[in-house]
Order: C-alpha cells, then sequence, then structure tokens
C-alpha cells in the first residue's frame, strides 16, 4: 500500500500523539510521558508531516527552528505494521526539503538513549553524530545522542 504526506494541521496533535504511540519506544524514555498538548505546543513552534495510508495517519514527523541555521527534527514515528517500505525516509526527507526552502544550513536531531538502534538508519540518509548540544532535551532523562546533517544552505 502506498502512503501519501501533507502538512500537519492545528487539529492532527491527536493524530500525531496516536502515532507516537503506537511507535512502540521503550517505556523509560521522556517520549512516552509526551502528552496531546505537549505534540500540539510543539507543532505550534515549527511544523509537521503526517503521513496517511488510507486516510488513517501512519506516520508522522515535527521539525521546529533552533536558531536561524538549524531545524530541528523531532517526532518522528511510525506505526509498526507500515515500516519498511520508506515512510520513515520519506518523512526525514520531507523535513530536510522544509529546511532547504527556510533556508536552514542544517537539520539536527537527538536520538534517546532508549532508541539507539536507529541511529544506523539516520546514517543512512547522511547524518552524523555530533557533539552538538539538544536545546530540547527532556532534563529527566539522559543525554541524548546528537546528529547533524548539512542542507547546503547557509551555516
Amino acid at each position: 500500500m502506498t502512503f501519501a504526506l501533507r502538512p500537519t494541521l492545528p487539529a492532527d496533535a491527536l493524530a500525531v500523539h496516536a502515532v507516537m504511540m503506537a511507535a512502540g519506544m521503550d517505556p523509560r524514555s521522556s517520549w512516552v510521558r509526551t502528552s496531546v498538548a505537549d505534540v500540539e505546543w510543539s507543532l505550534g513552534k515549527g511544523g509537521g508531516v503526517l503521513a496517511l495510508q488510507e486516510g488513517v495517519a501512519v506516520g508522522c514527523v515535527g521539525y521546529r527552528p533552533d536558531g536561524f541555521r538549524t531545524l530541528t527534527l523531532n517526532k518522528l514515528a511510525t506505526r509498526p505494521e507500515a515500516r519498511g517500505r520508506g515512510l520513515g525516509t520519506a518523512l526525514v526527507q520531507a523535513v530536510e526539503q522544509q529546511a532547504r526552502a527556510g533556508g536552514f544550513g542544517r537539520v539536527l536531531l537527538a536520538v534517546s538513549q532508549y532508541n539507539l538502534g536507529v541511529i544506523s538508519f539516520y546514517e543512512r540518509l547522511g547524518y552524523v553524530v555530533s557533539t552538538d548540544c539538544y536545546a530540547f532535551a527532556h532534563p529527566d532523562s539522559p543525554p541524548p545522542v546528537v546528529l547533524v546533517k548539512t542542507t547546503g544552505g547557509p551555516l
């Protein structure tokens, strides 16, 4: 089955939250304590992309500016039954396209210490581990691994 991508709308916070909770994150992660209100707030600080399959949300990603040169990718999630078909890659590429269109020189993301298995996914997409700090790290969680990819825009 195929999926369609579209920008998130303010009313999509519940759908984004549902995809995040269905993604299967480790219960020790701050991710599982994210509320619909948290998602709504975060999407309002930037934007996001929702992946739909037959009208049902199966994937999501958010982004928000972190200064003038960095667009931060967050909330990348796919439902387990929708994996293995390029959905995660398409969502990351949608954020990268948004970064280029907005004149951001790079995309930054953080990987939870409880989800380190996804680092190889991001590395395949051209992201590299960085010593940069993640401005939005949850204070009650271990420091995340930060990855960065340049977009060709100004640094």
